[in-house]
Order: structure tokens, then C-alpha cells, then sequence
């Protein structure tokens, strides 16, 4: 999936390279404004880091194969707010809901496998950087960077007995890159967008009073994420 998400920004990239050598100079005076506002709308796969504790070797879970994350897709809209800094850069806030997916494998010896798919959503606050090249036509390259604080409120993951499966922190901490190209229209600016994310705090709760078989084994669990966006601002009044 994450070569679907690069081929996609490719095929938009490459689509438009054409029509930004028109002679139209589209908002041309975009960057004469200190503040732009718009929203983004994002596809993204995530998976869990995941460090095995000393009890994977115990003899408790001596049946017990290995613990496989795999990725799920999910999707995310928010809103931009975008600051003009001393140029190249600006300072990018978002407020962004996030739709998660994240499945864990338990493989025994014997050949069952336990999937626990947990569904979450995530209210989204990054904070980042934007270097922005020198613009050519209507179509620019940037790259940006920061953080990205998170905060859980909702998710879905208990086993028949009603009990949380893993035991997670609410808040999470993600170091955040990506890259990009604005491409200047009439009316707007449309810009798609690639970002990775990596988790920088250990999302299981280290209470022994919450842990049971299926987090026993495990130590720590980092997110990791890498999306695509399309982002949408407007331009000068």
C-alpha cells in the first residue's frame, strides 16, 4: 500500500507538470499574504513497532510463536492553518481527525493464530515546519518536518469478556517528515502531500495490575504512519 500512496503523487505531480509551464501566473501574489487557511483530506497505513518483553520466553507463552503487526489503511480530514515565517519557511498548524486501524498476530506452535484488529480514532494536532523551494510557474517542491501530539477518543478492542485487549495510553507523541508540491489554480492551491510518522513514547502501560496474555509478551509498542494528503488553501482576497 505505501507504493500506491507513491505512485499517486507521482501520477499528480507528473499530471500537472505540463499545464504549470502555461505563461498564467495563477495567484500570483499568493505569498503576500502572512496567513492562509484551507483543509486536507488524507489516506494513511499504520502499524505498531513492537519490542518483545523477557516473558515472550517464559515458559507461560512457551507455545506461543511470535506477535506480527501488519499494516491497516484508514483515512484522516482536518483544517490548515499556515503562517508565513521569514522566507523559505512557514509554520504549518493542523487540526486533524484521524481514523486508525492496527492488527496484532499471536502465532502458536501448534498453527492457530489469534488477530486482534483495533480500531481507534485520534484527534491530531502537528505543528510543523514547511521549507518551501523558490517557485516556478504555478507549481513549487517543499519539505517540512515537526511533532505531533495525539490524543485517543475512541477505540474499539475488547475480547469476549468485555476487557481491554492491550492496555494503551490515550496520548502519543509522533515525530513527523514529509515532502510535497504546491501547485497554484485560479482560485486555490492545491498541494498533495506525503508525511511519515514515528511514535516517540511507548504506548503500553507499564501497570502490572492491567496486563494480561496478550501484553505480557510485549515491552513497548511505538506507531509508525505514512500518509497522503491532499490539501486544499485559498488564496489572497
Amino acid at each position: 500500500m505505501r507504493k500506491n500512496f507513491l505512485i499517486i503523487l507521482i501520477i499528480c505531480g507528473f499530471s500537472y507538470s505540463s499545464k504549470s509551464q502555461s505563461n498564467t501566473i495563477n495567484l500570483g501574489n499568493y505569498d503576500d499574504n502572512r496567513i492562509h487557511y484551507g483543509f486536507l483530506l488524507g489516506l494513511h497505513s499504520s502499524y505498531y513497532r513492537m519490542y518483545y518483553s523477557n516473558n515472550f520466553i517464559d515458559s507461560n507463552y512457551r507455545n506461543l510463536h511470535s506477535i506480527i503487526p501488519s499494516s491497516k489503511p484508514g483515512f484522516k480530514l482536518g483544517f490548515i492553518s499556515d503562517f508565513n515565517l521569514i522566507y523559505p519557511f512557514d509554520f504549518r498548524t493542523l487540526l486533524q481527525v484521524a481514523f486508525y486501524e492496527f492488527n496484532m498476530d499471536y502465532l502458536y506452535i501448534d498453527g492457530t493464530i489469534f488477530s486482534d484488529t483495533r480500531s481507534a480514532t485520534l484527534i491530531e494536532f502537528p505543528l510543523l515546519i514547511k521549507y518551501k523551494s523558490k517557485r516556478r510557474g504555478n507549481h513549487r517542491m517543499y519539505m517540512l518536518g515537526g511533532l505531533k501530539p495525539s490524543l485517543e477518543i475512541g477505540s474499539k478492542n475488547k475480547d469476549e469478556a468485555g476487557k481491554d485487549i492491550l492496555n494503551l495510553k490515550s496520548f502519543d507523541l509522533s515525530l513527523e517528515i514529509g515532502f510535497g508540491s504546491d501547485i497554484f489554480f485560479q482560485l486555490f492551491k492545491l498541494s498533495p502531500e506525503i508525511r511519515y510518522s514515528r511514535g516517540l513514547i511507548n504506548l503500553l502501560k507499564n501497570n502490572p495490575d492491567n496486563f494480561n496474555e496478550y501484553n505480557l509478551p510485549i515491552d513497548k509498542l511505538f506507531v509508525h504512519n505514512i500518509s497522503v494528503f491532499f490539501t486544499f488553501e485559498g488564496g489572497p482576497k
